[in-house]
């Protein structure tokens, strides 16, 4: 009998401590990213504009790390910075706390949320090339999908939790995160000890593959595809929350249905999209995006919407494995930080671009739903349809068949 993930994945230690490490993660991190915004927005009184400045800070204080990040962790090693984040994250969250507990200034907020931005690129990139590290080609999309998984039954508890939560008391959400890194870290440090290849410590950290002209063409692709799907990360808790009026509690329970899509779907659409390429993918994805961006401007109907953020998590689960996965299949073993870095910097420099636009859309055409998510569904629609027009610039040979992703008996069709 076929088991709905590579055998090999389900049995990899280190994919299983990244994963239930993502859940944990998560889990805590997902209030803040919801709350906070909305907190913000209905406590402080911030407009939308300066939201978006909030998250465009955010975007540019990751590049920096980008630069240096992936080609830190090739000089010193994975398992090292992997270990040293999840104090200096633990820490921010702290200050978090403090600073809406006692009600002072927004700076420690604006700061904690940026500079948290920063080292959680890091981490980030660390997790990906451990992943990357830790398995084969074949393996690869089904390993990403598992700790996206993880990931993702810590995103439909933490949204809920918190929406609960918020009600008695904002300060509580960055307690939430602070006491779960500690355990994340205890996971990495018990189980993350594998044998890496051996620090390169003459690299430069600035090093960077500027000579792999279809890295760069396909890195750019995907920021631009981060960037078509940012309204989900940036605006809509907000829309939900100011246009639509709906509860905190019942936002909470939205972005819960989305993680438990997640889980319950994402290995059915690995097997649905196998024998489809990574970039193709990607351009599906953003098609399945496009539409339900478009019934957001729709429906003001709070079943629908449920509906439509299922639908919207089918997107999801085609989009995201193979943004993680093809990095790795073109990078060189010994390069794979520099490789994620690389692309991490490409990210940023177009991510940091997202939330200032959709905000700024938010803010000039709110009263006018249809206007709004309609233009943002033709953005997706753009690049999905970009995508297989530049195929001949990035065309790269893959293994599109994991151990799980076979015919019929098993044997590779």
């Amino acid at each position: 009998m076929k088991l709905p993930i590579s055998k090999n994945v389900i049995q990899n230690r280190i994919i299983q401590t990244v994963s239930i490490a993502e859940l944990l993660r998560v889990m805590g991190r997902s209030g803040i990213w919801v709350y906070i915004p909305i907190y913000l927005l209905r406590v402080k009184n911030i407009p939308y504009l300066d939201i978006g400045v909030l998250f465009l800070l955010s975007g540019i204080a990751a590049i920096p790390v980008s630069i240096f990040g992936g080609n830190l962790i090739d000089k010193v090693g994975r398992r090292k910075i992997a270990l040293l984040l999840p104090p200096m994250i633990s820490v921010l969250f702290f200050v978090m706390f403090v600073g809406i507990y006692f009600d002072l200034s927004n700076f420690y907020i604006y700061a904690c949320f940026v500079f948290f931005a920063a080292v959680a690129t890091l981490q980030s990139v660390a997790d990906m090339v451990i992943v990357t590290d830790s398995t084969s080609d074949v393996d690869r999309i089904d390993a990403f999908s598992m700790t996206r998984i993880g990931a993702n039954v810590g995103f439909s508890l933490g949204p809920g939790i918190s929406g609960f939560l918020v009600s008695y008391n904002y300060a509580i959400l960055p307690l939430i995160p602070l006491i779960l890194e500690g355990l994340g870290f205890f996971l990495f440090y018990k189980y993350i000890n594998y044998n890496e290849a051996p620090p390169q410590s003459e690299k430069s950290l600035i090093s960077f593959p500027r000579g792999d002209n279809r890295f760069i063409i396909i890195s750019i692709l995907l920021s631009l595809a981060f960037f078509s799907t940012g309204p989900w990360a940036y605006i809509l808790p907000q829309f939900f929350a100011n246009v639509d009026l709906i509860p905190n509690t019942i936002i909470g329970l939205l972005f819960t249905t989305n993680g438990l899509v997640v889980v319950g779907l994402q290995l059915p659409v690995n097997r649905l999209f196998y024998r489809m390429d990574d970039m193709t993918r990607v351009s599906v994805g953003l098609l399945i995006y496009a539409i339900t961006f478009a019934i957001f401007g729709i429906t003001r109907n709070i079943a629908l919407l449920f509906v439509d953020v299922v639908f919207l998590t089918i997107g999801e689960n085609v989009i995201s494995p193979p943004m993680n996965s093809v990095i790795g299949k073109i990078s060189p073993e010994g390069r794979r930080g520099e490789y994620y870095g690389g692309f991490s910097l490409l990210s940023n420099f177009v991510s940091p671009i997202s939330p200032i636009v959709y905000e700024a859309m938010l803010a000039y055409f709110y009263y006018s739903p249809l206007l709004l998510w309609g233009m943002i569904g033709m953005i997706c629609t753009f690049l999905a349809l970009l995508i297989p027009l530049t195929k001949k610039l990035w065309r790269y040979q893959e293994t599109t068949l994991s151990l799980t992703d076979q015919a019929p008996g098993g044997k590779a069709g």
